[in-house]
């Protein structure tokens, strides 16, 4: 038990940060954020990335969690039109980057992933160089709203995939820009070999002999919105694998080792050369003004040792005397500087005796003035008292001195704020359940306050803070405030409005729902006996916020909501006159079910819908024109769909078109303003000089049709 105990403890130590010896330069033995590392992180990192000299503006965080650091870089232009962002560790490994550009183009792709794939591997290269002949390209997404498609690519050794390990780029179609990077790569474990393994018919017996299939039915929604029931088997364990050279059997992914040794070997130098310099190709790396600016603000912020000094001075605040390790991390955010503290009680525990709660507390702490900005400390909880200290409990503070204690506290950090809120919970908290009295012990009180503009409460902003009865000191704090501009509420839909756009949202669904009736059974957590069955209306589950002023559904960050799209292979396709097109649609997640898209077979109405429905290119201007069906749709008819979808219904309908087409007779009357913008704008091919507008249309004609005619709609939003 002691081993684990240990084990447990380093591992904390490991996350957390190194441990506080009094002396902030000895805390960040290991990773400092030094004006030299600094210097040299910023030149492998401009050297991988060649930054242009327009990106005058810079600012940075750093992190620290002892033997890991990582630092994160934003450079922008004087006019903030352009912006790079980039996180990476304290080797200059890439983890994240995104190039943002104010007012950029929005473009349908004219090229396949696959046309970009060279020049996006030289890419490949000189950013990330320990992936070279490491990886294999699992999938490339469009992503047209950045012009640009999204090639992930898998970790391989041995011919084998590591697919917790991957690194993402996003490059731009129209100029083989780099403008996004997402990594995750192990650099130091040593990777096993791929010999005398056991082979897979030999694994599948071993998990047989540990795994169950269980048989069950599942409810979902076909395409018209009707219930469709199907079989399925689901195994009993969420996780089980096998031993490729023993065959032993693993039933959990992550846990804690027994073991208090750590590998440090490294795999193979060949096979993981870091292979980047601050010279090379004949640029030559420099610091610009704004990066030597930011390197000596390091000189203008409070210390560490400050920091954990502030936290442990105030008088309010609930911090046991022996959480006396110490961690921190510092941060920049918008030009305001903070330290993550973190203290921890990290002696061995006694089980023995009783004697193994262990205290924590965390704060957030301005680098610059010195305030608190968020705390949180353990308190004893139910797991560590017996039954014999819980009668024995005394209780100090009520609920009101509680209460009163938390406000001084706050006034005494945040006076303006608490003049802009209103309590709104005052709960109880901590609770414990004493098994002789039959009654539940609340150990302490959580207090709320709402934040208010014109009599308009914040979801989200506000106070919020927690104080122990026994010892009446604060061991929660935390502030939840926005200083941006606060929108006027004139022009909103109104509640009556909301509700009709909220109950209209997909997911409104007449059900049988199971109602749990808990009894007082002593556990908290537990279930009740008795369970009942009622039939109701339930609302949509995700996401459930309406826009204000336009009633449209949206997510968590006020944009519009879009399903989640899939991608399409077919088998079908290559050689044929719209393969380039097929793939660019499939790309972003557009096309028909099945393995084959036969591009010559007449489409249906119904066809054409799905395919429609599953773009967001055009608005659904009006949607009324798109048709619906189980038989097929003419060329004119089509070209009426696309162009009302476009907007451009009303401009087709002016009588003011004269048809160049040698069949031109046989188009409609009523459709010939459409064939006639179809025609300008090259939505549809002509045959010799003929639309054939009773032509029944193809899929392949379909599929030209949407990326055309979103090409068109696209680079005018």
């Amino acid at each position: 038990m002691r081993k684990r105990i240990i084990t447990v403890v380093l591992a904390l130590a490991l996350i957390f940060g190194s441990v506080y010896t009094g002396n902030p330069t000895a805390a960040f033995a290991a990773n400092e954020e030094t004006q030299e590392k600094m210097t040299d992180i910023l030149l492998k990192i401009k050297t991988k990335l060649e930054l242009p000299d327009e990106y005058t503006e810079f600012s940075y965080n750093y992190n620290n969690y002892g033997e890991k650091a990582t630092w994160n870089f934003n450079w922008s232009t004087a006019d903030s039109s352009k912006n790079i962002n980039l996180n990476c560790d304290d080797a200059a490994h890439i983890i994240y980057m995104n190039s943002y550009v104010n007012e950029d183009k929005r473009s349908m792709p004219d090229v396949t992933a696959d046309e970009m794939l060279e020049s996006v591997n030289k890419l490949l290269g000189r950013v990330f160089p320990e992936a070279e002949g490491h990886v294999i390209l699992k999938e490339a997404n469009c992503m047209y709203y950045r012009s640009a498609y999204q090639f992930n690519f898998t970790r391989l050794e041995n011919g084998i995939e590591m697919p917790d390990n991957y690194v993402n780029l996003t490059v731009r179609y129209d100029n083989n820009e780099l403008i996004g990077i997402n990594s995750n790569w192990n650099y130091t474990s040593k990777v096993p070999s791929a010999e005398k393994l056991i082979g897979t018919d030999a694994a599948k017996e071993k998990i047989d002999s540990k795994l169950d299939m269980q048989l069950y039915y599942y409810v979902t929604r076909d395409e018209n919105g009707k219930d469709r029931v199907f079989l399925a088997y689901v195994p009993s364990m969420t996780y089980i694998a096998a031993d490729a050279k023993s065959g032993k059997l693993y039933t959990k992914k992550d846990y804690w080792d027994n073991a208090s040794t750590k590998e440090a070997s490294l795999a193979d130098e060949s096979d993981m050369a870091n292979g980047a310099a601050e010279k090379g190709r004949g640029y030559e790396a420099r610091l610009s003004d704004a990066e030597s600016r930011r390197i000596a603000e390091l000189k203008k912020l409070i210390s560490s040792d400050d920091a954990v000094k502030i936290i442990k001075d105030n008088k309010y605040l609930l911090v046991d005397e022996n959480a006396d390790s110490v961690s921190a991390s510092l941060s920049e955010n918008d030009g305001k500087y903070s330290w993550e503290i973190t203290l921890r009680d990290m002696r061995p525990e006694d089980y023995e005796n009783g004697d193994y709660y262990r205290a924590y507390a965390r704060a957030t702490v301005d680098a610059s003035d010195g305030r608190i900005l968020s705390f949180n400390s353990s308190i004893r909880s139910l797991y560590y008292y017996s039954q014999q200290e819980i009668d024995s409990i005394s209780f100090n503070y009520s609920k009101k001195e509680c209460r009163n204690i938390f406000e001084k506290f706050v006034k005494s950090i945040e006076n303006d704020k608490f003049g802009q809120v209103k309590l709104s919970s005052s709960t109880a908290d901590e609770q414990i359940y004493n098994e002789e009295t039959g009654k539940t012990i609340s150990l302490a009180y959580a207090y709320g306050y709402t934040r208010y503009n014109e009599e308009i409460p914040f979801s989200s902003n506000g106070i919020y803070g927690s104080v122990d009865r026994i010892t009446g000191k604060v061991y929660n704090y935390r502030v939840n405030w926005t200083d941006a501009e606060i929108p006027s509420a004139k022009g909103v839909i109104g509640e009556e409005k909301a509700y009709d756009a909220y109950m209209g949202f997909e997911g409104f669904d007449l059900v049988y729902e199971i109602v749990n009736k808990y009894s007082d059974s002593g556990s908290i957590y537990g279930y009740g006996s008795e369970q009942t069955i009622r039939l109701v209306y339930r609302t949509a589950i995700n996401p459930t916020f309406v826009d204000a002023f336009t009633g449209k559904q949206i997510i968590y960050n006020g944009e519009e909501y879009e399903k989640v799209r899939s991608d399409y292979n077919y088998n079908d396709i290559e050689g044929s006159k719209y393969e380039k097109t097929i793939k660019i649609l499939a790309g972003m997640g557009i096309g028909l079910p099945g393995e084959s898209f036969e591009p010559d077979k007449e489409i249906t109405k119904d066809e054409l819908a799905s395919l429609i429905s599953k773009t967001s290119f055009f608005g659904y201007r009006d949607s009324a024109s798109v048709v619906s069906g189980d038989g097929t749709i003419s060329r004119q008819e089509a070209a009426k769909t696309m162009i009302g979808l476009m907007g451009l219904d009303y401009v087709a309908k002016l009588n003011i078109y004269k048809l160049s087409y040698k069949d031109a007779a046989d188009v409609s009357k009523k459709y010939k303003g459409y064939v006639a913008i179809a025609g300008a704008l090259g939505l549809l091919d002509d045959e010799d000089g003929k639309f054939m507008p009773g032509t029944a249309l193809t899929r392949g004609e379909a599929a030209q049709l949407i990326l055309k005619a979103a090409s068109v709609a696209v680079s005018n939003q």
